[in-house]
């Protein structure tokens, strides 16, 4: 039952973004009631943050044997997720109502932003470890250096992502904190 609420979700969210999502269509959509939604999940804000989750690839450690491999996958995953899944849509109506609930805001950051940042950091400081990024690498500049911009594209310009920025972004950090630059 809880998948079946989850894609009524990930749907209904599709179509009519955040603020038009309501527990009354999605219990219609999943053929379920609204208190059996409630039991599983407290607040509307809830559900369509884990509903965004289940768009979100698995947890996987994404250890290549190269930093420089590892971050161009996930900057690649993260391209993929903004730009082919529900939750690149959903995300200017997420973001603002994020400012306005804050329940969904700290959702939205332990269920999805946090566990990603762990797995980039990971990438990094394995780097620093095998030497293949500088002692001195600034691990959150990093990440919101590979990050940061195709948030920027999706939320604030509605420009589409190049396609060659994954390469192109990992370059400029290898060429700032790769062990050659040191």
């Amino acid at each position: 039952m809880d998948q079946t609420i989850l894609r009524a979700t990930v749907e209904l969210l599709s179509e009519v973004g955040y603020v038009r999502v309501t527990v009354a269509e999605v219990a219609r959509r999943a053929g379920v009631s609204k208190p059996a939604i409630y039991r599983r999940w407290s607040q509307k804000s809830q559900l369509v943050v884990e509903a965004m989750v289940t768009q979100m690839s698995p947890g996987k450690d994404n250890d290549s044997g190269s930093a420089a491999g590892d971050l161009l996958a996930l900057t690649e995953q993260l391209i993929s997720v903004l730009t082919l899944t529900p939750l690149g849509r959903v995300l200017p109506g997420l973001v603002a109502e994020m400012a306005a609930d804050p329940v969904l805001a700290t959702s939205y950051r332990d269920l999805i932003i946090k566990p990603n940042q762990r797995q980039w950091r990971a990438a990094v400081e394995r780097g620093i470890a095998s030497g293949e990024l500088s002692t001195e690498t600034n691990v959150d500049f990093v990440l919101n250096t590979l990050a940061g911009p195709l948030y920027f594209c999706l939320l604030i310009t509605g420009e589409p992502i190049d396609p060659g920025y994954a390469p192109a972004a990992v370059d400029l950090v290898l060429a700032r904190y790769g062990a050659a630059a040191s």
